[in-house]
């Protein structure tokens, strides 16, 4: 068995063996850091308008008008 010539456990190898098929390489992935932005220019600018227009509204009530339109 790879994990006794190694001297890890089971678990260790499998991680590594599933790493290496899904991404091609066996480094760790990347821990923390920032996700990309998946809100248009166009609905920031929306919610910029309504905040605008309407300061003291409440982020469910801005919600509800951006599915309304979108």
């Amino acid at each position: 068995m790879i994990s006794r010539q190694l001297r890890v456990s089971h678990g260790c190898v499998s991680k590594i063996l599933n790493r290496y098929q899904e991404t091609g390489s066996i480094r760790p992935g990347v821990i923390g850091g920032s996700k990309p932005k998946v809100t248009s220019r166009e609905v920031e600018d929306r919610i910029e308008d309504l905040r605008k227009s309407n300061p003291g509204i409440f982020s469910w009530e801005i919600r509800e008008k951006l599915i309304k339109v979108y």
